[in-house]
């Protein structure tokens, strides 16, 4: 049996911490006919998380469920049927007690609908049903603005049969579709839209110049643009969303780069910006088909397929794009295969995803992943010699760490004796951090220091004595 736990050692000073490669852990094995191939991830609300599969279930059109992560409970909530849906592809979102979504295939016309279901009461709403020329085959997941507006796109019909951008509001009902994709301006998109201020950006799997995608915004006064064009060098074909952080934005290609196996990139909007982070090779991951999160400095993902099995993997990279792990690799049979879409959510120092294929039940997984090493950044990072200054330590939870050598953006990430990360903040331009752990337990705890380009400015011990 292949052994995951890889023991490394980081000695501060006379203190000892010992970290393993990642815990993975198979939450529940999807059995068809409580769901089947989930192709997204799923939404955490308190301990339970949510999710939609994509066939399976008692009418075998797919299912809406949860699992109660303190209890190990799953339960498969509602069941597609056709008429109300059928095929779900993206992942729900959750505001209160009501969760929303949209099913790829089904409902009046057979090519979609979007859905609300009460969590409360189990009462599942047709919101709007597709008809093609509005739109058809919605892959991704929504997004709710002002409480009152969901979001979206659908990968196919529209006037041009391309997919289009669209508005629902929910109540009053009505629908809009906000822009039609013309094949030139992109087409197919695949994923959802991210939302900075009165601006929507987005993915279109094809289309564009050269056909392979593009990356596009579109502002409230209705306004789409191209922003850029994939070409294959710059990876092609993207298939998950973009993620927002500042004024950057993350993502990745499902093929194209350097090795024609995908690429992670970001693109700065304040200056339309691409830079291309990481390029996939296979065996290190291939063919992300999902969408990136980020915490901290961190950015974690899956891919398709490759990886040490050719099932996909489970990485994090940095954002500055130098230090990319391979965390996880699945291996089929009963650990889990394929993961799709939309794929991981983080609660507290978990990982939370699915695959689709594979399991006990060879019909996917629900999984949870602890990555022990990402909390540590063990990423052969370059150590300078730049004196860190650090008061008042000891303290009650309140450290100023300063150095006159620290330039351009920079971070610090602070640790516990376990490895777990507690407190992570940027600054740009800065030589001064104030940290805040008053919410931490008394006790030692590791911090580090590191420069934009990647390298580790200093490291030591912070002390809390209450």
């Amino acid at each position: 049996m292949r052994k995951h736990l890889l023991i490394f050692f980081l000695i501060v000073g006379s203190s000892l911490f010992t970290l393993c490669e990642g815990q993975y852990t198979v939450l529940h094995n999807f059995r068809n006919v409580d769901g089947s191939s989930p192709q997204s991830g799923v939404v955490i609300s308190g301990n339970t998380l949510y999710g939609v599969t994509s066939s399976g279930g008692a009418n075998m059109e797919g299912c809406i469920y949860a699992y109660n992560t303190s209890s190990n409970v799953y339960t498969d909530l509602f069941d597609f049927n056709g008429s109300n849906g059928a095929n779900p592809c993206g992942s729900l979102i959750i505001s209160g007690d009501t969760l929303y979504g949209m099913a790829s295939k089904g409902g009046l016309h057979n090519d979609g609908c979007i859905f609300s279901f009460q969590t409360v009461g189990n009462v599942y709403t047709d919101l709007f049903d597709f008809s093609g020329t509005n739109g058809a085959s919605p892959v991704g997941s929504l997004i709710l603005y002002s409480g009152n507006i969901l979001l979206g796109m659908t990968s196919g019909g529209g006037a041009h049969g391309y997919g289009c951008i669209f508005s629902l509001y929910i109540n009053p009902r009505s629908y809009t579709d906000m822009h039609d994709f013309n094949g030139t301006d992109g087409g197919s998109p695949y994923g959802s839209l991210v939302l900075s201020g009165s601006t929507l950006y987005g993915l279109s799997y094809g289309g564009g110049s050269f056909n392979q995608g593009c990356l596009f915004s579109f502002n409230a006064s209705f306004v789409y643009t191209d922003l850029l064009d994939f070409n294959g060098t710059n990876g092609s074909y993207p298939c998950g969303s973009l993620i927002l952080s500042g004024s950057t934005l993350y993502g990745m290609t499902e093929f194209g780069g350097v090795n024609n196996k995908g690429c992670i990139f970001s693109f700065n909007t304040s200056g339309n910006t691409y830079t291309d982070l990481y390029n996939f090779n296979g065996t290190n991951g291939e063919g992300p088909l999902g969408s990136l999160i980020l915490s901290g400095s961190t950015l974690y993902g899956v891919t398709f397929i490759g990886g040490t099995y050719g099932d996909g993997c489970v990485f994090s990279l940095n954002t500055y794009g130098n230090s990319y792990t391979d965390l996880y690799d699945f291996s089929g049979v009963a650990i889990g295969a394929f993961p799709r879409y939309e794929s991981l959510v983080l609660s507290g120092n978990l990982l939370y995803g699915t695959t689709s294929e594979a399991g006990a039940k060879d019909s996917g997984v629900i999984f949870s992943f602890k990555d022990t090493i990402g909390h540590l950044g063990i990423n052969n990072l370059t150590t300078t010699s730049a004196s860190i200054n650090v008061y008042p330590n000891p303290s009650s939870g309140q450290f100023t760490i300063q150095s006159s050598v620290i330039s351009g953006q920079s971070s610090v990430e602070v640790y516990d004796i376990l490895g777990e990360k507690v407190c992570s903040q940027f600054n740009n331009q800065q030589t001064t951090f104030n940290i805040d752990l008053s919410n931490q337990p008394n006790g030692v705890y590791l911090y580090r220091v590191i420069s934009e380009d990647g390298n580790l400015f200093g490291e030591g011990k912070l002390v809390i004595q209450k």
